[in-house]
């Protein structure tokens, strides 16, 4: 089965997120291009502000989430990642500040498993 092209690393040289020592599943990978858009003069609509995106998780294991926080150990961290963008669905890679979720929900059946981590990143530099 061959690999998303999911990738993250504290470099510019990143690894694929189902190849890490703790494969981490495909995320849903919302894009956005830019922060917010603004109605000019002309009446045209221009972006203003970095691109953006989400991981966004359905279910993370204990051990997963823990693989996940080594690239974000405090509220926040700039890393590389490769990530979806609009564009006929490719990837590109950025530079990228990661912002950890301020709560996280937790499957009650298994207390130690994350249901729907969402992990913004924001900033967005390609590279």
């Amino acid at each position: 089965m061959a690999l998303s092209d999911f990738k993250i690393g504290t470099t510019s040289s990143t690894t694929n997120i189902e190849a890490l020592a703790t494969s981490l599943p495909v995320p849903r990978a919302p894009f956005s291009p830019y922060q917010k858009t603004a109605i000019a003069a002309s009446g045209l609509t221009i972006g203003k502000g970095f691109p953006s995106c989400q991981w966004i998780f359905s279910m993370l294991t204990a051990a997963q989430r823990t693989q996940l926080r080594v690239f974000c150990t405090g509220a926040s961290a700039t890393v590389y990642i490769r990530t979806m963008t609009n564009e006929a669905d490719a990837y590109a890679n950025y530079q990228a500040i990661m912002h950890w979720p301020e709560s996280e929900l937790r499957d009650p059946s298994k207390r130690h498993d994350r249901l729907e981590l969402k992990i913004n990143f924001t900033h967005l530099v390609a590279v």
